[in-house]
């Protein structure tokens, strides 16, 4: 297989569990504390990478401690991302808060490629930039709905959404600058396992403290219950990330953050499937407009990648 193909595959991957994650294991997080469910799945994975790690890559941590900054920003941007992005849940509307986050994440990694920043990439043709600008109209679409109390649930007034839709945005755009500083720590000789596990050392610190505050104490939670979490967590929080981490060595940023852009596609058809579509009427109209921008910058960059495949 050659790498183009395994790294198509491996940003396919990432964008099928992430939508099965948002659509099925929000049941775990609707009765679970949030926090607690972050620290045993992360956790426990992050434990098994660093122990194959250590066993089968062991310059991987040295080559990691010797690029503090860059293990800084990993740590910073992942904790970020995870923590904005469970706080917008918190105000506003599910389905707004991850298409914004999916949406800021291309976006974000457009905008950096346009400033030279290392790893980002610009748009290579006109559908790229038609789908993109789509895409943004459908996310300027639904943050008006928000704030104009359209939408399915806003915990609050216009505020309170504008608060909701701005950690959205911050949200995409710290995963965006978290893949980002990957391809610096992947050309240094840094692998997905090693990646993986320097993702979250202050995001565990961080759930560690809010499961002992009770920031999401949702009661007493039943052993069964946290090892189901556990099981059905590590396919469906921890792989996506690891698969990105692979992917990062195989695509480009901008093919990642295309078909990360792609996830609420995937997560409206699912929901369609399993006949849980119950978004407000401008939520639908929002999500459409974004939807049509997402697949016409996949077949952008469908197109961009095949071109650079011929020869010339």
């Amino acid at each position: 297989m050659s790498p183009r193909v395994a790294g198509l595959l491996w940003c396919a991957t990432f964008v099928a569990l992430d939508a099965l994650q948002a659509v099925a294991y929000g049941n775990f997080l609707q009765r679970l504390d949030g926090f607690l469910v972050g620290l045993l799945v992360f956790g426990f994975c992050s434990l098994a990478c660093l122990t194959w790690v250590a066993w089968k890559a062991p310059h991987e941590i040295a080559i990691a401690r010797s690029e503090p900054a860059a293990v800084l920003w990993m740590g910073v941007t992942s904790a970020g991302g995870w923590l904005t992005y469970l706080g917008a849940l918190q105000l506003i509307e599910p389905a707004v808060a991850l298409t914004v986050v999916s949406g800021a994440l291309p976006l974000t990694m457009i905008v950096a490629g346009h400033l030279g920043i290392g790893g980002a990439e610009p748009v290579h043709n006109r559908v790229e930039v038609a789908g993109n600008l789509v895409l943004a109209l459908g996310i300027v679409a639904l943050a008006a709905f928000t704030l104009l109390g359209w939408s399915g649930f806003v915990r609050g007034g216009a505020l309170v959404g504008l608060f909701g839709l701005v950690l959205s945005i911050l949200s995409g755009a710290m995963f965006a600058g978290m893949i980002l500083i990957s391809y610096r720590l992947e050309r240094r000789g840094v692998g997905p396992a090693a990646s993986f596990v320097l993702r979250f050392p202050l995001y565990l610190v961080l759930a560690f403290a809010g499961t002992l505050m009770g920031l999401d104490d949702k009661g007493p939670a039943p052993a069964d219950d946290l090892m189901l979490a556990l099981v059905v967590g590590v396919p469906l929080l921890a792989l996506p990330i690891y698969a990105i981490q692979k992917a990062v060595a195989l695509a480009s940023s901008l093919t990642i953050g295309t078909a990360a852009g792609l996830t609420p596609v995937l997560v409206f058809l699912l929901q369609m499937i399993e006949g849980r579509v119950d978004y407000s009427r401008a939520t639908v109209i929002g999500l459409l407009i974004y939807m049509a921008g997402a697949l016409l910058a996949a077949a952008g960059r469908a197109r961009a990648i095949g071109d650079a495949a011929r020869p010339h």
